[in-house]
C-alpha cells in the first residue's frame, strides 16, 4: 500500500495498491503486493481510526462546492486493473462498504502486464469483468493506453497515449473516465496540460 495525501482546501488520503495477492517468489516488485488478509486489516484499521471512504466523484463535486466532505476522507485505488482486484480486494471492500477506483491500461484490458516484461505475467480484468464491477459501484479511471512513462516520450506520443486511453475506456464504460493515474507517477506540466485537454478532470 502507498499512502498519498493531497492538500487542497482539505486533506484527502489516497491509498494506492497494485496487487492483493500472495507475493510470487520471482517477483521483482514485492512491495506491489499485499496479502488479502493484510489488505482487510489495513482498510479496517482506517475505518476504526475514523477515516470515511469517498469517491473521486464526491471529491470533485466538493471541489466545485457542490458537496460535503467528511473530516477524514480517504479513497482506495488500484493501478493496472489486475484480476485479483475482483477476486481478493473487492469482496473485502464490498463487505466493509468501501468504494474503490481501478485505473485501467486501456490497450491491455483482458490481457496481461506485458509492459513489465521481467515480472510474472498476470491476467488483467477483461471487459465483461469490468462491466460487472462497474454495475456493482466500482469506479474506473485511465492509466494510459499502453502504460508508458508520459513525460519520457514526445508530446505527440503522450497526447496519443492519454487521448486514446480516454476514448477506448469511454467505449467500454458507461461514460469516459474523469480521473487519470499517471503510469509510474511520471508527469510534468506538459503532461498535465494534455490530460486536461483530453477531458480528464483529476489526475
Amino acid at each position: 500500500m502507498t499512502l498519498l495525501t493531497c492538500a487542497a482546501m482539505s486533506r484527502l488520503t489516497i491509498l494506492m495498491y497494485h496487487r492483493v495477492d500472495a507475493t510470487p517468489r520471482e517477483s521483482r516488485h514485492p512491495k506491489n503486493f499485499v496479502s488479502p488478509g493484510r489488505f482487510a486489516e489495513q482498510v479496517e484499521s482506517l475505518l476504526s481510526w475514523g477515516y470515511e471512504p469517498v469517491t473521486f466523484r464526491q471529491w470533485m463535486s466538493w471541489r466545485q462546492r457542490a458537496g460535503v466532505m467528511p473530516r477524514k476522507p480517504f479513497i482506495v485505488t488500484f493501478d493496472d486493473g489486475y484480476r485479483d482486484f475482483a477476486t481478493n480486494a473487492w469482496p473485502v471492500l464490498k463487505r466493509l462498504g468501501v468504494p474503490a477506483t481501478v485505473f485501467l491500461v486501456a490497450a491491455k484490458v483482458g490481457r496481461t502486464n506485458d509492459w513489465d516484461a521481467g515480472e510474472p505475467q498476470t491476467p488483467l480484468l477483461d471487459a465483461a469483468e469490468i462491466r460487472a464491477l462497474e454495475s456493482e459501484g466500482v469506479e474506473f479511471g485511465g492509466h494510459g493506453f499502453t502504460h508508458v512513462a508520459l513525460a519520457r516520450v514526445s508530446p505527440n506520443e503522450a497526447r496519443e497515449e492519454i487521448t486514446r486511453c480516454r476514448v477506448a475506456l469511454g467505449e467500454l464504460l458507461r461514460q469516459p473516465p474523469e480521473v487519470l493515474a499517471y503510469p509510474y507517477s511520471n508527469q510534468n506540466a506538459k503532461v498535465r496540460r494534455l490530460a486536461r485537454e483530453a477531458g480528464f478532470h483529476c489526475a
